[in-house]
């Protein structure tokens, strides 16, 4: 697979075509801040995956996502990108992105997302589905974004120590976010936020069978 990769830093994008040629065999073809032209481009025809930021100095990765899709729409688009905001996502994906994942998402989820486009499916980062998935939801419009995230690990199943190791904090933070979480939900124990995931489409059971399983 013949990948483009398009970041304003080279740190980034050294590290990302690394990863992609050394442990998984795809090929990094073209690496730079900006894309050349587009028409007439033997580089586009030998494409199949181009990896864009959003913020670039030059062209938004909106736009270079918007031409590439009206030129060479044979090519997979994955949006790699710091914003994690629902409005860039629904954007992104208006435009015809195949993917998005956000920059603090684990790498695996990147190899995620090309792995993906590969099969023709689509991806979205974890952190990304979540909140699209309570932005549907009304009763979950009062947690915080931290307490969405205790949220989903206690509804998986966690006790707060093994949070707090996952999110870094205290033990103790983790029981006072528990007590907000019980409190806004209406809520009397992990169990009852498990139903309340499942029944909302949050959570389905091959996500519980994953933590059962790690």
């Amino acid at each position: 697979m013949n990948i483009i990769l398009i970041d304003d830093h080279e740190v980034i994008r050294d590290g990302i075509k690394g990863l992609i040629e050394q442990e998984f065999g795809w090929q990094v073809i073209y690496s730079a801040s900006q894309l050349p032209n587009y028409n007439g481009n033997d580089l586009f025809d030998n494409t199949d995956v181009a990896i864009l930021d959003i913020s670039l100095k030059i062209e938004s990765g909106f736009s270079i996502l918007q031409k590439i899709k009206s030129f060479y729409p044979h090519i997979k688009c994955v949006m790699l990108s710091m914003y994690d905001h629902i409005g860039y996502v629904s954007k992104a994906l208006e435009l015809g992105a195949d993917s998005y994942v956000t920059k603090t998402a684990a790498t695996k989820e990147l190899m995620a997302a090309l792995g993906a486009v590969e099969n023709g499916d689509n991806y979205l980062s974890s952190d990304i589905s979540n909140s699209l998935a309570f932005s549907k939801n009304n009763s979950f419009n009062g947690l915080t974004d931290r307490e969405k995230e205790v949220f989903l690990h206690l509804s998986k199943g966690l006790p707060p120590k093994k949070i707090s190791k996952v999110l870094n904090t205290m033990p103790k933070t983790i029981m006072v976010h528990r007590t907000n979480i019980y409190n806004k939900l209406g809520a009397s124990s992990q169990f009852e936020l498990l139903r309340l995931a499942l029944a909302e489409g949050i959570l389905d059971v091959e996500d519980i069978l994953n933590v059962s399983q790690n």
